[in-house]
């Protein structure tokens, strides 16, 4: 049984390749050899034998597969391979002309064999490179960006082409100032003193329209390169220059300097033991026929880090606590925030313990006390004063614990009147409202009644 299958596997792939390629071999090989002179019998005999004839079609058959199967795998075996963002460079004259127009990357396909483009893959450089050294005036010139690699890869650049500008390159000289930056990377206890740069003239290059637009020529001293972040001088070396237009935008120009430029940076710690100030809080009460007698923080002082200037005036004025006494009936203990004031880079401590006495209150004509209020912000070039007698005297009734009420005297406040409102009102009389300042802690734990709580006040020409 399997060899009548096998004879009729045979018989059929005969019949194939004679009706498919022998016979029509056959006609074209007689319609050929019909052209030839009659006379050629023996030509005509070998090409007469139908085995001659069945061994030329194979080797014709085989020819063809041969060809279109080595086509068919070289095109198959061809691949494509894109390096992104890959660096241009330009030869050209740079002591006499400046370029715009020059794009910084391109993207670079290659197509080839697997083979080919592995090697490719192991070059680390594709800088496709633009020649411009036969350029010798100004003006607009349009490039072709080719990359070549091998003869057997076929290389295409995105963007093909690019329009450069030249100028010609101008000089000019200026001042260099210098910019801190990355100054939060101290730590907050430290403040930067002084930043003394070795150059204070540089020169910038470039095309004249830039150089115009140049504002400022800055060297951006950088904090985070500091070799250790303390208290000290040091010296930085490696300093960025970077010249701005009026805007703070970037302007692209050379910037070159006689020497290195160099950067030496004063650190300090300059630090106050500040005291700490109980006040209510603006626009609170306490409730009625209470009053504080007495309070304590967990701590008196803190320590505050900062500019000398600020903290000369917290040691002597203090850190207020503002206190909600709307609330207070009773006596109070809890923890409270202490405020950064403005300018303090850190305190030592963020948090105290408040602890609050609260008794019944008194208010007695005793206790009253009697001011002459103080101008301040008084307009430049007028002299203020007293419209009457009656404005000079101000009379304040304190409202506080009977401790507190008792301790107090004229020296513990301070009656005032704020002119700035008055800075264009030009020479006249002027009502103004008055206003007092509690000066010692134990002032601040009462609440005041002023009258009048309007004065006339005059200004004069100097």
């Amino acid at each position: 049984m399997k060899k009548k299958n096998k004879s009729s596997f045979l018989g059929k792939l005969i019949k194939f390749f004679d009706k498919k390629i022998v016979i029509p071999l056959t006609r074209l090989i007689l319609k050929i050899a019909n052209t030839f002179d009659k006379s050629s019998h023996s030509l005509e005999k070998i090409f007469a034998n139908q085995t001659t004839l069945l061994f030329i079609s194979l080797a014709m058959a085989l020819f063809i597969f041969l060809f279109v199967d080595q086509k068919k795998l070289q095109l198959v075996n061809n691949s494509a391979e894109v390096f992104k963002n890959q660096p241009v460079t330009v030869d050209y004259n740079e002591e006499r002309f400046v370029l715009e127009g020059v794009p910084e990357n391109v993207d670079i396909t290659l197509i080839g064999s697997k083979a080919d483009l592995y090697i490719a893959k192991q070059k680390s450089d594709h800088t496709v490179k633009i020649d411009l050294n036969d350029i010798k005036n100004e003006g607009t010139y349009k490039v072709d960006l080719d990359y070549k690699i091998s003869s057997n890869i076929n290389a295409t650049v995105n963007p093909s082409q690019a329009t450069i500008r030249v100028y010609l390159k101008k000089s000019e000289n200026r001042t260099l100032s210098s910019t801190i930056v990355n100054a939060d990377k101290l730590d907050s206890s430290l403040g930067i003193d002084k930043v003394t740069l070795n150059v204070d003239q540089v020169i910038i290059s470039g095309a004249e329209h830039n150089l115009e637009k140049v504002a400022t020529v800055e060297a951006l001293v950088d904090m985070e390169k500091l070799n250790t972040k303390s208290a000290g001088t040091q010296t930085l070396d490696d300093i960025l220059l970077r010249a701005y237009d009026a805007e703070g935008n970037i302007v692209n120009v050379e910037i070159n300097s006689k020497e290195k430029v160099k950067a030496e940076v004063t650190i300090s710690s300059s630090s106050r033991e500040v005291p700490l100030n109980f006040v209510m809080k603006e626009g609170t009460h306490m409730p009625f026929g209470k009053a504080i007698s007495s309070f304590s923080f967990s701590q008196s002082t803190v320590t505050a880090y900062g500019p000398q200037s600020i903290l000369d005036d917290l040691e002597k004025d203090g850190i207020d606590i503002e206190f909600d006494v709307s609330k207070l009936s009773s006596d109070y203990k809890g923890t409270v925030d202490i405020p950064t004031p403005n300018g303090i880079k850190k305190l030592s401590v963020s948090k105290v313990t408040l602890n609050i006495k609260v008794t019944n209150s008194v208010s007695s004509p005793q206790y009253n006390m009697t001011l002459s209020p103080n101008a301040i912000n008084t307009p430049s070039g007028y002299t203020p004063g007293f419209f009457s007698k009656a404005d000079s005297e101000i009379l304040i009734k304190p409202t506080c614990a009977e401790n507190v009420c008792k301790s107090l005297s004229s020296a513990d406040l301070e009656a005032y009147v704020d002119l700035s409102s008055l800075a264009t009102a030009g020479p006249g009389t002027y009502k103004v409202q008055v206003k007092y300042r509690a000066k010692t802690s134990n002032a601040r734990l009462a609440e005041y009644t002023i009258s009048p709580s309007e004065i006339r006040i005059k200004l004069t020409k100097n």
